[in-house]
């Protein structure tokens, strides 16, 4: 069960990070507990490396597939009104 009720029906935990989109807007988790969130910056062609630009201004990160971290992916209607991270 997710730790957030009322945000959405049910976010979508991705098993192939290389079905994620540039600019995305996702939540990182660890034992179905958000722990951030931001967009996708780069993705890597076999999908196990992801760049995210984490909200909050707290920069920009490496995650490898192995890290031990879920990538959920967010409906976007939920977000219409967040503001997009500044360019690098």
């Amino acid at each position: 069960m997710r730790s957030v009720p009322g945000r959405r029906d049910e976010p979508l935990l991705i098993q192939q990070w290389k079905y994620l989109w540039l600019k995305e807007f996702i939540e990182l988790g660890s034992d179905s507990q958000i722990t951030d969130s931001g967009w996708i910056d780069d993705i890597t062609a076999d999908g196990n490396i992801l760049w995210v630009q984490l909200t909050g201004g707290k920069g920009r990160v490496m995650i490898h597939r192995h890290d031990g971290i879920d990538v959920w992916r967010i409906e976007s209607r939920v977000y219409q009104n967040r503001s997009e991270p500044e360019p690098r």
